[in-house]
């Protein structure tokens, strides 16, 4: 393998990725407020200089803020699902936020009812629990079986992941970043 050709190959390669892309690079570049300039720092790990920014997605095509569009072969949990933005999920969700509001109240709505209802004429299983699921574990980790997947025992309730957690959700005494006071002994 010639390196120094690989290396003028690559040298190219991103200075052509710069001059297409310069809106993902400026605000890259402008990113002060977050570390390594991405909100997840994973974003980071691109074969370019930078990640491109997203302007928009739909279906299983993604734009970015330069006007490339690109078929997304790594959808995300939900999009992976459904696509992006599937007209269904917008409509409820405008509906919920636009219409009714309080999507963040944290109290059970009468949509629940529906979709417990309506899994259950899907799957056959009669009660349905909605969680979210624990962000430090891939979605079917092979160390939690049984979790986003379909129990074998029909009885068993089936975990489907919900976006949100409350905040006092996440301070639980014995939860990562929280300790319970300690005992005092006695001297005596």
């Amino acid at each position: 393998m010639d390196r120094t050709r690989l290396h003028a190959l690559l040298a190219r390669e991103s200075a052509e990725a710069e001059r297409r892309n310069p809106r993902s690079k400026e605000a890259y570049a402008q990113a002060d407020h977050l570390f390594g300039r991405v909100p997840m720092t994973w974003m980071n790990k691109t074969a370019g200089a930078f990640p491109r920014y997203l302007a928009g997605a739909r279906g299983a095509r993604i734009t970015d803020v330069d006007g490339h569009e690109y078929i997304d072969f790594c959808l995300g949990d939900t999009g992976a699902m459904a696509g992006h933005s599937p007209t269904a999920v917008t409509e409820a969700v405008d509906r919920r936020y636009a219409g009714l509001g309080g999507a963040t109240a944290m109290l059970p709505t009468e949509d629940a009812e529906w979709v417990g209802a309506e899994l259950t004429r899907r799957f056959g299983l009669a009660r349905w629990s909605f969680a979210d699921r624990d962000r430090r574990q891939p979605v079917g980790d092979p160390a939690r079986p049984g979790r986003h997947r379909a129990p074998e025992d029909p009885g068993q309730q089936l975990l489907l992941p919900r976006q949100r957690r409350r905040v006092a959700d996440r301070r639980r005494p014995g939860r990562r970043g929280h300790r319970p006071p300690r005992k005092r002994r006695s001297t005596l």
